[in-house]
């Protein structure tokens, strides 16, 4: 789908009435949270990357050694030292900051922050107020480098940026306008002078608003799209349910309405059962949505591995036909799960069942039972090596077609016929193995699928 961004236009008078909303925001006191965002803006512009404060603080550093070296001006090591203890300490003093701001702590850090800016633009003022073609080319580079960094930071509009941008901007009008007695040329050349530094300092503003403006957009389309998807799933969701009980609901009214009409007391008891098969299934339905939305009631304890799959092998021929090769190859290796075994019993059964409709009545299933290995925790995307022990289950059926890969994890969604399943299996397995500490993976090609729970081995 095609989704436009639009643009509300806007003049340059807005800032003015932002502006003095957000001064008078410094005096006016507030609750602790509502000085959060802007404070995580400022973070966000100003210790985002380590690369960049590192590099910012040396550039400043050797440069202020450098030309007090070549020239004699201490005046300028001791300015460009006074902005990096007061940049140094702001940076520090954000980074310490973690959820919760005060009004004071918001006062400091925006004090802080208006004291390096002004020391840092006022040196280069005075390094182009010199004269001497070194001193004016640095002045110029290092204004450039303030301006071309202050549009790469500021991502959300505030009185910071307001009052950022317009230092640079009117800096950079003094550089230009100040050349005019330089160049000694006539009016024409003067106007060209004028001209220029008025134009490129006006569009170094409007590119920070109109970058300002598109982040907004792009985040607010963001969101958007988040709560439109989280909508569509919260009404899959619910449309799946209704519709699960809805079905489960009409066979137990129609069976308690047969077992009233009923003349024998057999038929009446027939009823009653399929009414409490149907009650079964509902409950069946209950727990794997807690599955899904790991919030089951787990009784995870320890399993051993070898006396499970001898139970387990009793299972396997109620729900598979002879026509099915079944395997299980249990290395001597996985001695123990920590997880609910009631719930992985419930697991297996679904994947076993998955994997048999896939055959579609012929064809081989095999279980593998070990402990995960380095490339098993790579799929994984998990670290914790030694620590979890892995059931695969396997089949050489057909395949799930990729574009359907990741869809058969989403609630309700099945490939199989109406009234066969109920869309919940593969993500009541998924919940079950992260609500245990595990984690689970699914592929599928031409030659079969697999699904690979990781569980723990041990305690959590």
């Amino acid at each position: 789908m095609l989704r436009a961004v639009i643009f509300k236009q806007s003049s340059y008078s807005q800032a003015h009435p932002l502006f003095l909303s957000q001064l008078a925001a410094l005096f006016r006191p507030a609750p602790m949270q509502d000085y959060w965002p802007a404070v995580e803006s400022m973070i966000e512009a100003d210790v985002g990357s380590k690369t960049e404060l590192i590099l910012r603080f040396s550039v400043v550093g050797f440069g202020a050694l450098f030309m007090t070296l070549a020239t004699g001006r201490y005046e300028i090591a001791i300015w460009l030292t006074g902005f990096l203890l007061t940049n140094g300490y702001y940076s520090w003093w954000l980074s310490r900051i973690r959820t919760s701001v005060t009004q004071r702590q918001y006062i400091g850090l925006t004090t802080l922050f208006a004291i390096s800016v002004t020391l840092y633009t006022s040196c280069t003022i005075y390094l182009f107020v010199i004269g001497t073609p070194a001193f004016v080319t640095i002045a110029i580079a290092a204004l450039i480098a303030q301006a071309l960094f202050n549009i790469s930071r500021h991502r959300k509009s505030g009185l910071l940026v307001i009052y950022d941008t317009a230092i640079v901007a009117a800096a950079g009008l003094f550089f230009g306008l100040s050349s005019m007695g330089r160049t000694g040329g006539g009016f024409s050349e003067q106007m060209v002078i004028v001209v220029s530094t008025v134009g490129v300092c006006t569009y170094y503003v409007i590119a920070q608003i109109r970058k300002i403006q598109i982040h907004d957009a792009l985040q607010a389309s963001r969101q958007e799209a988040a709560q439109t998807q989280k909508m569509r799933a919260v009404g899959q969701l619910t449309a799946g349910v209704a519709h699960e009980f809805n079905n489960l609901l009409t066979v137990i009214r129609g069976n308690v309405e047969l077992a009233q009409l009923s003349d024998g007391a057999d038929d009446y008891q027939d009823r009653l059962a399929d009414a409490i098969k149907a009650a079964d299934r509902a409950d069946a339905l209950t727990s794997q949505l807690l599955s899904l939305s790991r919030k089951a009631r787990l009784e995870a304890t320890e399993i051993d591995l070898p006396r499970f799959w001898q139970g387990f092998d009793t299972i396997l021929p109620r729900i598979t036909p002879a026509s099915i090769k079944v395997e299980v190859n249990a290395t001597a290796l996985a001695k123990t799960l920590y997880c609910d075994p009631n719930q992985l019993e419930v697991a297996l059964i679904n994947l076993i069942i998955n994997a048999r409709d896939a055959l579609g009545g012929q064809g081989r299933i095999w279980i593998d039972s070990r402990p995960a290995s380095v490339s098993d925790l790579a799929k994984l995307d998990v670290d914790q090596v030694g620590s979890l022990g892995v059931i695969a289950v396997h089949d050489n059926g057909p395949g799930i077609p990729p574009h359907q890969l990741q869809q058969v994890i989403e609630p309700f969604f099945t490939t199989k016929g109406v009234g066969k399943g109920t869309g919940l299996g593969l993500p009541m397995v998924k919940g079950f193995c992260e609500q245990s500490g595990g984690a689970f993976l699914i592929e599928s090609d031409d030659s079969g699928t697999s699904v690979v729970m990781a569980l723990p081995t041990t305690r959590p």
